[in-house]
């Protein structure tokens, strides 16, 4: 078994006094239905399991009393199970499919009786307000009632458990990172080692217990079927030429990354006829790009008007960068000498769009969101990679995957804007230069939380210690 952190938020959910329904959003595969099977098995004595996707005909149950006994009742009768009782576990996979079972996550709530767990592997779409997806039926989410966490495929340290290492071993390099110290050439090198295995696996569970046993013809059936899968679900979530329209989006990503303007340009969409649209087709796509973050297939970087807190005001909501959800599966669209070039660190081969993929993915399970800035003309040019709120600090973070290390507009950015830390992840050791730029292994993007600086009297939410 695959160990993930989201066990502990389980179990801490189902500790709390608090008996919202607790609801599982994430991409297909990475997951979601495993780490509830086995959580219910060591936590509860009985649980029941339905799965609208399998097995369609369980939404007759929420047709009807929609009252909870009502409800078990008739779950009791189909399912052919005495054994419902309060303090139970309820689990209903792929609620998406049935939005009455949604409903109802309200009524067990105020209940209290029984725990109910319901996953989803493309809530993000049903739940949307873009009234393009005409799946979702917005007024039968209980907001609320609902406890909701999102559950992303294995991160780094996820990773470096399945293969082995130790947690002291992880708990040392997270204090390393944490003062700033050097690693020992040693650790440094069999770290790198991991991490581009990383980028070459990535995190989603069974390319990653494929990778670990050895099996890589396995691993890489994996990676085919998960971007069919992908595809699949934009043929069923979409509607009639939004389909062609969102997977043409989605598969322009990996070229879009390896442009020197990331940025996702909306002109390089090509019609039937292979021709390049104008840039008129912005108003023609938004929505469906959009819709690749909404489903957790993309995972996005909004250009900033300027690099000024707060981050969230100075959002340009139209341009943004968009980064593939697993750095594993960018690396299968490049095809196999992507995979050598990146395990072996072979600088002949452009890795930029790889190194910012999968900062930009450890940002994200780190649970902050990535922003960029861009000025190509006038005064004070300048690109930085990322622009983020580290704890309370304003942080630029600047990605270096050859060997240039040359970094002028993060130097630059200091000096026109407030900036409180500037951060290089390069392949290199930690240091910090005479200029005060912190320097951290690529690596170190996957324990960014370990550098957030604290501050007197305040918390990392930029709350009094000692109270308002």
């Amino acid at each position: 078994m695959l160990k993930r952190k989201i066990y502990r938020e389980l179990v801490a959910w189902k500790e709390s006094d608090d008996h919202k329904a607790l609801v599982i959003k994430g991409a297909r595969q990475v997951g979601k239905t495993f780490i509830v099977r086995e959580f219910a098995k060591d936590n509860y004595e009985h649980h029941v399991e339905l799965n609208f996707l399998t097995d369609p005909i369980l939404m007759r149950l929420f047709d009807g009393d929609l009252s909870v006994d009502g409800i078990i009742e008739r779950m009791s009768l189909i399912l052919h199970d005495d054994a419902i009782s309060p303090g139970c576990l309820i689990f209903l996979d792929e609620i998406q499919e049935c939005p009455k079972a949604r409903k109802t996550l309200k009524l067990f709530a105020e209940d209290g009786r029984y725990d109910v767990i319901a996953t989803g592997s493309m809530l993000g779409v049903s739940d949307s307000r873009l009234g393009i997806y005409k799946r979702g039926e917005p007024s039968t989410i209980g907001v609320g009632y609902e406890r909701t966490i999102t559950m992303y495929a294995l991160d780094f340290e996820e990773f470096l458990w399945a293969r082995g290492v130790s947690d002291e071993m992880i708990d040392d390099l997270r204090s390393k990172i944490k003062g700033c110290i050097p690693l020992d050439d040693v650790t440094y090198e069999m770290m790198m080692r991991h991490f581009r295995a990383f980028m070459i696996s990535g995190g989603m569970p069974e390319v990653v217990r494929n990778i670990v046993a050895g099996e890589n013809d396995k691993a890489i059936a994996a990676m085919d079927t998960i971007l069919a899968n992908t595809l699949g679900d934009i043929n069923k979530y979409n509607d009639g030429v939004d389909v062609i329209k969102t997977r043409r989006c989605f598969e322009s990503i990996p070229s879009q990354l390896r442009d020197t303007n990331k940025k996702f340009t909306f002109s390089r969409m090509v019609d039937k006829d292979n021709e390049r649209l104008d840039n008129s087709t912005k108003q023609k796509y938004y929505d469906n790009t959009e819709w690749l973050g909404a489903a957790g297939y993309g995972n996005f970087c909004y250009l900033l008007t300027e690099p000024v807190l707060p981050l969230k005001a100075n959002e340009i909501v139209d341009q943004y960068r968009i980064y593939l959800f697993d750095t594993g599966m960018l690396t299968h669209i490049y095809g196999p000498s992507a995979r050598v070039a990146t395990f072996t660190d072979d600088y002949r081969y452009n890795q930029g769009a790889v190194a910012e993929n999968v900062v930009a993915e450890c940002l994200m399970k780190s649970g902050i969101q990535p922003r960029c800035y861009r000025k190509t003309n006038g005064k004070n040019r300048m690109e930085l990679d990322f622009v983020i709120e580290l704890g309370l600090d304003l942080c630029v973070i600047e990605v270096k995957s050859g060997k240039d290390r040359e970094f002028p507009s993060l130097r630059k950015a200091s000096e026109v804007f407030r900036i409180d830390r500037r951060i290089v992840l390069e392949k290199g050791n930690i240091h910090v230069d005479e200029d005060g730029v912190e320097h951290y292994p690529l690596f170190a993007a996957a324990f960014i939380r370990e550098m957030i600086h604290g501050r007197d009297g305040f918390d990392e939410n930029g709350l009094p210690v000692e109270g308002i």
